[in-house]
Order: C-alpha cells, then structure tokens, then sequence
C-alpha cells in the first residue's frame, strides 16, 4: 500500500501506457499488419509470421509478455527494485488492454493507421518516460548497454527496429514496411516531445566525497567531469568539493543512483542545458 501512495502517478501513467498502446494497436496498427517500435513491434511480427506461415493464431499480448519476461528479470538485478516494479505494472497493463480490447479496423488507409497508431504508442511511452521509468522490452537492453559501453538508447532502438522492419518487407512487402517506418517515425516524435530522451542537462554535486564519487562515475558514465576541490559553505563554514558534468537525461538515472551510493547526503543540483558548444560525444 505504501508503494501506490508513493508512486500513484507513476502507476496511473504505467495504465494510460496499457490503454494508448493497446488502442493503437489493437484498432490501427495490427490490422494492417503495420508495426510500432521494439518488443511490441516483434511481438505483432511473430503474430502475423506465424499466422501466414504456420497457420497459427496467437495473440500479441501472449508473445508481448513472454518477451518481456527475461527483460524484466534483468532488470531487477541491473536496474533497481523501483525502476523494475513500475516496469512490470506498464507491462501487464499493456497486456491486460491488449486482452480485452478487441482486434476492431477503424480504417482502412495504411497511412492513417500509421499516423494516429504512432500518436497512441508513443504518448504512453512518453508519459511513463517522464514519471523515470521504462515500458520494458528494449528501453530495459538500451539502459543497460548505455550504462556498460555509453551507447545511445537511439542506437540500440535503431537497430532492433531495423531488424523488424527487414523482415516484415521481405515477409509481407516493402510497401507496408515503408508505412511501418512511418508508424516508428510518429512514435519517436512523440515520444520525444512529451520526454526528450537525450536531452543534455548539467549536473553539479555538492559532496564531501568527491575523489570517490568522481571514480565511480568515471566507471559507470562514458562523460568527462570537473572537479573543484576549494569551495566553503556560507553556513556551515566546512570545506566542500564539487563535481560538474553534462549528461543525457538517461544518463542521470545512473548518475544519481552512483551518486546517492557513495554519499547519501550529496546535493544534487540539475540544470537545463540548452546547446552544447565543444567536444561532447552523443553515444
């Protein structure tokens, strides 16, 4: 009960995913056999793929869960208990939705399935994203490469999404795999505008531990740092170090999680950053 009391939102945010996705797919996107991004995406693969080949009828919601399944168990290890409970629930509501909303066509235009299919997925998507949590499936892989090698979550998406839309070409043709790239377009637009995903920011800590804050970042972040080890608090009157740096917003969810380990009592200050100017790799 105390975890609804404190994350009501997030899990509020985590049932308009399950309700948006389930609306794009289930009444747009699947019946024109059109594909939104990552493990949703390969989930509606696998249905039509087995569906024109083997004659089998399953339903997305099975195969979107059983993906999800390994992922989230990762998670739990990789990502935290937090980040992973909140995960979960956007998993289950998509696959509850995805249950009892009926497969219905709303249209038959490719192209409208495309554009108002990507609005839906991606609003959900963007809505959960900006309450610091993921939908599961690929933002889970891209946060974890992103946090052992400094790779973007855009390269990561991109390749997976490329993956789906070559093999729906070649298996129902080119011409709904270029609406599909439409869907994906829409969806990352989206996404983006409600919850800029690598957008910079600048983040100065405040410690007293600053050698070994600094250490642990450098392990975990693939981003120079600044180090001032010669300011004095005003009250207190104690010497103070500070550490500076510029990240991606997925950046600061390990950042912070670095930060708090080390010093619990570390202040934090995070700050817009509205242009870059100078070396700053974008990986």
């Amino acid at each position: 009960m105390k975890f609804i009391k404190d994350y009501y939102k997030s899990i509020l945010a985590a049932l308009f995913y399950g309700v948006t996705s389930a609306l794009g797919i289930q009444l747009l996107l699947q019946p024109a056999k059109l594909y939104t991004s990552g493990v949703t995406g390969a989930s509606q693969l696998i249905v039509n793929l087995l569906e024109e080949f083997a004659h089998m009828s399953t339903p997305v919601y099975l195969w979107y869960a059983l993906l999800n399944l390994p992922l989230v168990i990762l998670s739990w290890f990789k990502l935290g208990k937090k980040f992973t409970i909140l995960s979960i629930i956007s998993v289950v509501s998509a696959s509850f939705f995805i249950l009892i909303i009926p497969l219905y066509p709303i249209t038959k235009d490719p192209l409208l399935s495309a554009v108002f299919g990507g609005i839906l997925t991606g609003a959900g998507v963007g809505v959960c994203f900006r309450y610091g949590f993921s939908t599961g499936g690929t933002d889970i892989i891209a946060l974890i490469v992103q946090r052992n090698t400094g790779r973007s979550v855009g390269q990561i998406s991109f390749v997976i999404n490329a993956i789906i839309i070559t093999i729906a070409g070649f298996s129902f043709g080119w011409e709904l795999a270029l609406y599909t790239i439409i869907s994906i377009y829409i969806t990352t637009v989206v996404i983006d505008k409600m919850y800029i995903q690598q957008q910079k920011i600048t983040v100065t800590v405040y410690t007293h531990k600053i050698d070994e804050i600094s250490q642990e970042l450098l392990k975990s972040l693939n981003r120079g740092l600044t180090l001032d080890y010669h300011l004095k608090g005003a009250y207190s009157g104690e010497e103070i170090g500070s550490i500076t740096m510029v990240l991606t917003k997925y950046q600061l969810f390990f950042a912070r999680k670095v930060i708090m380990g080390v010093d619990p009592e570390a202040f934090i200050n995070i700050q817009p950053t509205m242009s870059i100017s100078g070396k700053f790799n974008d990986n």
